[in-house]
């Protein structure tokens, strides 16, 4: 199923061509509105990376910033008792909006880091707590960071590979570089989801709508 999606996803980028303004255009809106929809970020990153290569990053991290916030602006201020009819009976849920109340913009970039939780979901999650928009902008642009560079850079192995625009050598390189992100970045996750599951187990206990 996830090689379906990248695969749609590489086919449909590639109509636009290199990164010329076109394709530039093309890639903001999928990230823009691909935060209304419950596709996973990994596969619209291993895509454009595939497609584009690493000249995707720049425009990849400030179209997903863009599209999470427009889905925090529209909870908040439109569908809010929609969204919070739903939330409501999700204790784990409720744990975690309680963190962000209380710790803010930390919780907003362990979220971005590593939680198993969609993307679309902590955003209409977001909008129902207290957190400023300033403030759950910035974490999401600086704490989405390391993931985008990581899938665009294992796509960018993927490109280089099947264009034969890298020798053996330099393949064998970029692999070993890639490994080495992977297992940085996923030794990070595993940290920080520890710490958002103490996060959400002391927040389930000490929240009494939880418990209601």
């Amino acid at each position: 199923m996830s090689f379906d999606i990248t695969d749609t996803l590489v086919d449909f980028l590639r109509q636009w061509g290199e990164m010329n303004p076109t394709a530039v255009v093309v890639l903001t809106l999928v990230f823009v509105f691909g935060g209304l929809t419950p596709i996973p970020r990994t596969f619209l990153t291993l895509a454009a990376g595939i497609v584009y290569g690493m000249a995707a990053i720049p425009v990849i991290i400030p179209a997903t910033t863009a599209g999470c916030l427009l889905v925090f602006l529209l909870v908040r201020y439109l569908f809010g008792d929609w969204v919070w009819r739903i939330v409501k009976r999700k204790p784990r849920l409720l744990a975690i909006m309680d963190a962000v109340n209380a710790e803010g913009w930390r919780i907003v970039g362990l979220c971005r880091l590593a939680s198993p939780i969609p993307s679309m979901i902590q955003n209409m999650m977001f909008g129902l707590t207290r957190i400023d928009a300033w403030p759950f902008t910035w974490a999401t642009f600086v704490f989405t960071i390391p993931q985008v560079i990581l899938y665009v850079y294992l796509g960018s192995i993927g490109r280089a590979a099947l264009l034969g625009e890298s020798s053996g050598i330099s393949l064998g390189i970029m692999a070993a570089g890639g490994l080495t992100l992977l297992i940085a970045v996923l030794l990070i996750m595993r940290r920080v989801r520890a710490s958002m599951r103490r996060l959400e187990r002391g927040a389930t206990a000490a929240s009494p709508r939880a418990s209601a």
